[in-house]
């Protein structure tokens, strides 16, 4: 649960102040430097393919902190008290601490942790609901990336470049989507015609190109929905990909 509140912060950050390499999160270029590191690290253990390409997924914990306090105004209208907000990032830096040196939280420690989470969680949506945002209520597709190094990054996917492939080629694609209401989200890619088509719970697809994809415009269709909502919540987006004979 801890994560859960780390990455809630994370995302946090990226809605203010942006999760481009030039966002200006008023932190040290020392510290910056490390992240820019650490994630070249990870760009070589994957071989320059998948792997989390936004810069603030490599900041330490502290950190995080330490760019809300910096920038506290743009989140004033969210976060409302400065000190409560330091007193719970702290409780839960404790926490981190107590879980990495190999011990378990007891119940009043993890009760403690869970209203944390819940709280910051509630502070966003409460910030959101004001805004009467549609993101509140729908599940959406943030991003979708592939072992070729292609990204597509908003919901105009139908201009952006297209990969080129072969029959035959191992095609893997990472689709990155978030329900607001934490519901668990089935995944789906398919070709229109239903020439392919692979549902399932993992967001990492893997599949073998055949030739009944063949064209210079084959259009794969991304689905992400949750079954347990009781409306209708999906996010599909379309992307295009060039397919070549063997």
């Amino acid at each position: 649960m801890t994560q859960q509140y780390e990455n809630t912060l994370r995302q946090l950050i990226i809605d203010i102040l942006g999760d481009a390499d030039t966002s200006d999160y008023a932190i040290s270029s020392e510290i910056t430097d490390q992240w820019f590191a650490k994630r070249k690290v990870e760009q070589n253990k994957n071989d320059g393919f998948l792997f989390e390409k936004r810069i603030i997924y490599y900041a330490d914990f502290e950190d995080l902190g330490v760019i809300i306090d910096k920038n506290w105004n743009q989140f004033l209208p969210i976060l409302k008290d400065k000190k409560r907000f330091q007193v719970f990032f702290n409780e839960v830096a404790q926490f981190k601490k107590t879980i990495n040196s190999g011990y378990e939280l007891i119940q009043s420690q993890e009760n403690l942790l869970a209203g944390i989470v819940m709280d910051i969680k509630n502070a966003i949506t409460i910030y959101n609901n004001q805004k009467n945002l549609v993101d509140d209520y729908f599940i959406s597709i943030q991003k979708i990336s592939d072992n070729l190094g292609s990204a597509w990054l908003t919901s105009n996917t139908e201009h952006q470049k297209k990969p080129i492939l072969k029959v035959g080629d191992a095609y893997e694609l990472l689709v990155e989507a978030n329900d607001p209401k934490d519901r668990k989200i089935t995944y789906q890619v398919a070709h229109f015609t239903g020439k392919l088509r692979i549902q399932q719970d993992s967001n990492r697809f893997n599949f073998k190109i055949d030739k009944n994809l063949i064209g210079q415009n084959t259009m794969l269709i991304i689905k992400a929905f949750t079954q347990e909502a009781d409306y209708k919540n999906e996010s599909i987006r379309k992307i295009y990909v060039t397919v070549l004979p063997a």
